[in-house]
């Protein structure tokens, strides 16, 4: 039987093979520690989680100012690429796509990835 983090590293690994507009994805805690990542090459793990724990603290707090409460996903685009953040109360997935990415598609892949990760991201 596979441990946990053989789960988490096999469900990332799927996402980028299953889909090219995905670059790559990671789970980070909610303090922006990394606790598995599949990200492609020239990629800094501990830079990724950092930033996205640092975006969606903002974006929870600007949510709640506005009486919208938690974010549950986020998406950023930007001119050369886009991320993806699905949080739980646990962990956050993030997930780097291409420029010009099938957001219908991935947003569909990055679902079924929550789902075999609810246990973990605490959905």
């Amino acid at each position: 039987m596979s441990s946990r983090f053989e789960l988490m590293r096999e469900v990332l690994t799927q996402l980028s093979r299953g889909n090219p507009d995905i670059l790559g994805s990671a789970i980070v805690s909610e303090d922006g520690l990394v606790i598995a990542s599949a990200l492609p090459e020239g990629y800094d793990d501990q830079r990724v989680s950092a930033v996205t724990a640092a975006l969606s603290s903002i974006a929870n707090r600007a949510a709640q100012q506005i009486a919208l409460g938690e974010v549950r996903r986020m998406m950023l685009f930007a001119e050369k690429g886009g991320a993806i953040l699905c949080s739980g109360r646990r962990a956050s997935l993030v997930v780097l796509t291409r420029p010009n990415a099938k957001i219908g598609l991935v947003l569909m892949d990055v679902m079924e990835a929550v789902d075999k990760l609810k246990d973990v991201l605490g959905f």
